[in-house]
């Protein structure tokens, strides 16, 4: 790690991320005498010191009027009042509203569970302590209250442009969010199911909720003629332990043709695992998709009935998401270090090994550049996040499109996802895989183009309070 410059004199010094708590901070870069540092683990840039700039009080009441007047209009008619916490005082009162400053929050508490609805307006990035403000702010709130954030957006579109130039820098802010590490530390705190909106000013909407005590994994398994090897698989899924976490496994059964629906239907009445019956197959993305709408888990992975994956990499693969590290995880059978040439190597068809290969050259290569990621493998069937993730987002495609229809809408609500190398294990045609060669490119392309621009919520405008 590069080191620190070192602080002022008696200076008050953050020594740990104040989003993920990992001590593993580094020297990022300087700017106007500030030491920005960086977290290694979960990326949250801010400031190690108090910043001791006042905040434009007019800008601040601005700002805080046109974030109400988006949330009244995202929410109709409310007829309580409205909590709204902003870095300071700013002598003015909001219509319907009780306004208060974070001190103020922080203080003595006299409205424990007094509203049912909140906005925050750069509080969390100006806060020295934001852990204590989510805390002293959830005491005053109802349980399933609504609750707006809004802050200046590490992912809109003049931050990554703009580099240290970006006018965030030079705020009074002392914390820089993305939509990860502002959900990573919302989550951490019992506010749940974040709906993002992303512009040059960040809004996350929440509602209150516990804190995760204890984490719960949900596995969905689609099934379809996987008899030779479902068993298997499934005998290992069952027996797998995580410690600190519990595990439901959803098995979706899409009235297959070679006896798989008898091999799944003697594991329902297992403690573990609910049995989907499907009456017709309707593809893996509508199988995965019903597995979603029943899914209870705090974090949710996505398995295939064969054995091209192992069970074993779960540990890996969920690690980031519990430690606030990460949201959204790929497991990655394209590790960059790995040549793509080499992935899938089918037993017995070399040119039909290098036609998949070269397809997901174009594929990724289309996906990257469209999207701005250098992501290696977005197609592996390991995807894992949490489920909060999914709030807002519908999800329409019924084949192996959804594949790209999830990694699509998740990376335009702004997560970012961490690959992580996992263990593969190819199968051919022949040995029972299921892309086509025709129809499911076209509507890899589809999905390409169309979800690039659709709604991203069906009842969610965007918010722009400046």
């Amino acid at each position: 790690m590069r080191p620190f410059p070192a602080p002022a004199p008696g200076a008050q010094v953050i020594e740990q991320c104040p989003v993920c708590l990992s001590g593993r901070i580094e020297y990022e870069f300087t700017l106007e005498r500030r030491h920005i540092a960086r977290c290694v683990d979960c990326t949250m840039l801010f400031q190690r010191e108090p910043s001791s700039r006042p905040p434009d009080l007019v800008t601040l009441a601005a700002r805080a009027r046109a974030a109400v007047a988006a949330f009244r209009q995202r929410h109709g008619a409310l007829t309580d009042r409205i909590l709204v916490v902003l870095p300071a005082a700013i002598g003015d009162d909001i219509a319907g509203c009780d306004v208060m400053a974070s001190e103020q929050l922080i203080g003595a508490s006299t409205t424990i569970g007094a509203y049912a609805a909140a906005v925050c307006v750069d509080v969390l990035d100006r806060a020295f302590d934001p852990s204590t403000l989510l805390d002293s702010l959830k005491g005053r709130l109802r349980d399933e209250a609504t609750v707006a954030f809004v802050h200046a957006s590490l992912d809109g579109p003049n931050a990554p442009r703009r580099g240290t130039a970006w006018p965030g820098f030079r705020s009074d802010a002392v914390r820089y969010f993305g939509v990860d590490t502002l959900q990573s530390l919302l989550v951490r705190h019992g506010f749940r199911d974040a709906v993002t909106l992303r512009g040059e000013d960040l809004t996350v909407i929440s509602r209150v909720a516990k804190p995760i005590d204890r984490y719960r994994l949900s596995v969905i398994v689609p099934v379809f003629n996987e008899r030779s090897t479902f068993r298997l698989m499934m005998d290992q899924l069952v027996a797998k332990e995580i410690d600190g976490v519990d595990i439901e496994i959803i098995v979706i059964e899409s009235n297959s043709t070679d006896g798989s629906r008898d091999e799944v239907q003697s594991y329902a009445t297992h403690p573990r695992v609910r049995v989907l019956l499907q009456d017709t197959p309707r593809g893996k993305g509508n199988a995965v998709r019903a597995g979603l709408a029943v899914a209870t888990g705090d974090i949710v992975l996505f398995q295939d009935a064969d054995l091209e994956y192992e069970v074993e990499d779960y540990d890996d693969l969920i690690r980031p998401i519990m430690s606030g590290h990460a949201n959204f995880v790929i497991g990655s059978r394209h590790g960059h270090e790995r040549s793509v040439w080499k992935i899938r190597e089918f037993n017995g068809a070399p040119v039909l090994s290098q036609v998949f290969n070269l397809g997901h050259v174009v594929f990724l290569s289309l996906l990257n550049g469209m999207y701005g990621q250098r992501m290696a493998d977005p197609f592996s069937m390991f995807k894992v996040f949490r489920r909060d993730c999914l709030a807002g987002l519908h999800f329409e495609c019924d084949r192996f499109d959804f594949d790209f229809e999830i990694v699509i809408k998740l990376l335009r609500k702004g997560y970012k996802p961490r690959e992580i190398p996992v263990n593969y294990h190819a199968r051919s045609i022949t040995e029972g895989k299921k892309v086509t060669m025709i129809r499911d490119p076209l509507t890899w392309i589809r999905a390409l183009l169309r979800f690039r621009s659709s709604p991203l919520y069906d009842d969610v405008r965007p918010v722009h309070t400046s």
